[in-house]
């Protein structure tokens, strides 16, 4: 006769190189039969970095989750299946020291692309966010709901109708009129995150500023406009060729700083019309000229 309770043992593990003991960690596992939660479940760590739950209930569709603090920042391991035919489970959760130093993160590839509507423009971005450090990094900068502000994106003025689609969780964003911040943690490696907005076309010549806000490897503007022009970013002889064979020029600038300003603009709208179908893809790149497929690999962390 199948079980119906065992024992799961959740395994937590520092990833950081000498990093603070892992003994003592508060270590949450979370029930669940469903997608329906049965159990939540509260352990400590033990000085062989294990935290033991017994009578734990097992089933054909019953999973548990687990998820370690350290260092006041909340890490979760991957989803377990708790089948019947077994005695034992066992969880994972890596954990990593916490650094307030936002230093340690920058952004290599970075592709903007724009779709010319008839009454606004269509934004994507997509960013390669590096955390060179071997820590968690969070921010000492707290807003005025004690959240931390670790990660900040400017945007033009004007933006509207902003939507995360990968790596960033809607939830953990703060939106401003100058843009967005994440007030999720940022573990070691590299995350490649995805979001759009519009900004209405409200005359014949857009004014575009980007504000750069971590440093930037190389920033590389395609323009496919049309009969529109792209003004402000000096005059290229560069070009390459789209999908369709059409040629597309671009401009390259390398090694931005926080604080500076990418401005141009945009000329030759013809507004109150629907005649306008171009596309404009901005990219900031490193070392290639590709957009980026932009999966969330971002380990699960919430600040708590």
């Amino acid at each position: 006769m199948p079980a119906t309770k065992g024992v799961l043992v959740v395994e937590v593990t520092n990833a950081t190189a000498n990093g603070a003991a892992v003994a003592g960690d508060e270590v949450i596992v979370g029930i669940y039969e469903k997608s329906q939660m049965l159990h939540s479940l509260n352990g400590e760590v033990d000085a062989d970095g294990k935290a033991v739950f017994e009578d734990v209930p097992v089933g054909d569709n019953i999973v548990a989750l687990a998820r370690a603090k350290h260092q006041d920042m909340m890490f979760s391991g991957r989803v377990v299946e708790l089948k019947p035919t077994q005695d034992k489970h066992l969880a994972h959760v890596e954990v990593y020291d916490v650094s307030l130093d936002r230093s340690y993160l920058s952004v290599g590839a970075h592709h903007i692309m724009i779709k010319v509507r008839s009454e606004y423009l269509e934004i994507s971005e997509y960013l390669q966010l590096i955390n060179s450090s071997d820590m968690a990094v969070s921010s000492s900068q707290k807003d005025s709901q004690n959240k931390e502000v670790i990660v900040e994106i400017m945007l033009p003025e004007g933006f509207k109708n902003l939507k995360p689609t990968s790596y960033f969780i809607e939830n953990a964003l703060v939106v401003t009129e100058q843009g967005f911040y994440d007030t999720m943690a940022i573990p070691p490696g590299e995350f490649q995150a995805n979001f759009t907005y519009t900004l209405d076309i409200t005359s014949n010549t857009m004014d575009i500023v980007k504000g750069i806000t971590l440093p930037t490897s190389n920033l590389i503007i395609f323009a496919e406009l049309g009969q529109a022009e792209l003004r402000g970013l000096g005059d290229t002889d560069n070009q390459v060729t789209n999908a369709s064979g059409a040629p597309m020029k671009y401009y390259q600038l390398r090694e931005l700083a926080p604080n500076e300003k990418v401005a141009f603009q945009i000329v030759g709208f013809n507004v109150g019309t629907s005649a306008l179908s171009t596309w404009i893809i901005l990219s900031l790149t490193f070392g290639v000229i590709a957009v980026l497929v932009v999966l969330r690999l971002r380990p699960k962390i919430a600040v708590s």
